[in-house]
């Protein structure tokens, strides 16, 4: 078994998503985050990881789901996606899980408009969405992201 195979499952909103082993570096406490001026409305802002700068992008607003505060009890999941470090902002992390293997289903055969999800593994009766990690942020945001990240290094903004 891969760490492509596993998966790290957390909650938002009562849903469960997922993220591949393989694209997360780690699960932390939900720490206050600092705005990031010009960023993408999907990014919640900004927090120090061991010195590097990782932008939070909001899945309550890329879901359309109810905003909410961040709770001292959320979890940050910091995943990889192909050039970018992000946190993920999780009501609560389950922690890791074996893949269902033939269980999971391609997003496309469940729903056309399953933009952001690679795939759906069904557990009883709820089912985990699997998000993939490139696709969370759109070219244009994450184009705006880098400006707005470049913006805060040239300024030598601490944060």
């Amino acid at each position: 078994m891969t760490d492509k195979d596993r998966l790290v499952v957390f909650v938002v909103d009562d849903q469960k998503y997922a993220l591949p082993l393989d694209v997360v570096e780690r699960v932390v406490r939900a720490v206050e985050v600092t705005p990031l001026p010009e960023a993408p409305p999907i990014i919640a802002g900004v927090f120090s990881l061991q010195g590097r700068v990782v932008p939070v992008v909001d899945l309550r607003r890329r879901f359309r789901l109810p905003e909410r505060a961040v709770d001292p009890d959320d979890h940050f999941v910091v995943a990889r996606s192909s050039d970018l470090l992000v946190a993920l902002p999780a009501d609560e992390a389950l922690g890791l899980v074996k893949d269902l293997g033939d269980d999971r289903v391609a997003a496309a055969d469940v729903a056309r408009d399953l933009t952001y999800v690679e795939s759906v593994v069904p557990q009883g009766a709820e089912m985990v969405f699997v998000l993939d990690i490139d696709t969370v942020l759109t070219e244009d945001e994450r184009s705006d992201l880098d400006e707005s990240l470049s913006g805060e290094e040239a300024e030598g903004a601490d944060v």
